[in-house]
């Protein structure tokens, strides 16, 4: 026995400028930010070679080092320092792009409010 087909509508799409302004703009990375990358990033370096060294000293240097940069200078800065581990090759390697500045940048911060908050409920 044949059963008919309801008639479905077709579905509607909105249109792309709709669906453009709908889509979150990434905000560009602050000079803070920046620097708490690059001070961070080198942090973790010298403890992956197992060099003993003082980060309070190095966070302090650094920041008088990149102060009164801009934020071209700082991205600039950080493409030639912040590493990030490549899991496909298994080595460190450079980062290539402003996201993957941005993806350290939020594991580093993560990683500061954790060992932030938990040293103060020990404390």
């Amino acid at each position: 026995m044949y059963t008919p087909v309801l008639k479905t509508q077709a579905q509607t799409f909105a249109p792309a400028q709709v669906v453009q302004l709908q889509i979150k703009q990434v905000k560009e990375l602050t000079c803070e930010q920046l620097v708490f990358t690059i001070i961070n990033s080198e942090i973790a370096r010298f403890k992956r070679e197992k060099v003993n060294v003082d980060a309070k000293t190095i966070r302090e240097s650094y920041q008088a080092f990149y102060a009164g940069w801009t934020q071209p200078q700082l991205m600039q800065a950080a493409m030639n320092v912040v590493l990030i581990f490549d899991k496909t090759t298994k080595i460190w390697r450079l980062v290539a792009n402003e996201a993957e500045i941005r993806q350290k940048q939020t594991e580093f911060s993560r990683r500061y409010h954790f060992f932030k908050k938990n040293t103060a409920n020990v404390a």
